[in-house]
């Protein structure tokens, strides 16, 4: 119940972030249609950093108040103490999410179709299943508490250096 509870949370959150990328994609692939790329990244650094402030703002908020959060939902003391764990896990990752997935709109937006269905499947999916079956193997609960988080963090790893080529490309087909 108290893992149930974070991701309802967190995916409360998301889609808030998604919602907000799906403002840049029209701007991104418009753009990228007419090999603007200047503003392919400026639009994309923009979402970036407000993206980020704004899951760093609810990732403070998650971090310094789990308990009352996870006990909105079920006042059960079993519940909290699970939920609280796994809130802190996902919070510490939370500003990591909408580099992920601004850059998975990117991709999307810009016809790379390979890469962005790469990105999308690789939180949920990727890595998230190995990691549900290996990290409880390790750690207990502890491990079904983190697995998300960890499976968030590599997902940003993954998705870092697909944006950096893509944004790499747009720079050198513009000649700057």
């Amino acid at each position: 119940a108290g893992m149930a509870i974070v991701t309802r949370a967190m995916q409360l959150l998301s889609s808030a972030l998604i919602g907000f990328g799906q403002g840049y994609q029209p701007v991104c692939s418009y753009n990228y249609g007419a090999a603007l790329y200047g503003r392919v990244r400026e639009g994309f650094f923009f979402c970036v950093k407000v993206g980020t402030a704004l899951m760093t703002l609810a990732a403070i908020l998650c971090f310094l108040f789990p308990n009352q959060i996870v006990a909105f939902f079920r006042a059960d003391p079993a519940v909290i103490a699970v939920g609280s764990v796994a809130l802190r896990w996902q919070a510490a990752v939370l500003p990591l999410l909408a580099f992920f997935v601004l850059t998975n709109m990117m991709l999307q937006a810009s016809g790379q179709g390979i890469r962005s269905t790469i990105t999308s499947s690789a939180r949920n999916g990727l890595f998230f299943i190995p990691l549900i079956l290996l990290l409880p193997r390790l750690f207990g609960l502890r491990g079904v508490e983190m697995t998300q988080a960890v499976a968030d963090f590599f997902s940003f790893l993954l998705a870092v250096p697909f944006a950096l080529a893509s944004l790499k490309r747009m720079r050198d087909a513009e000649g700057k």
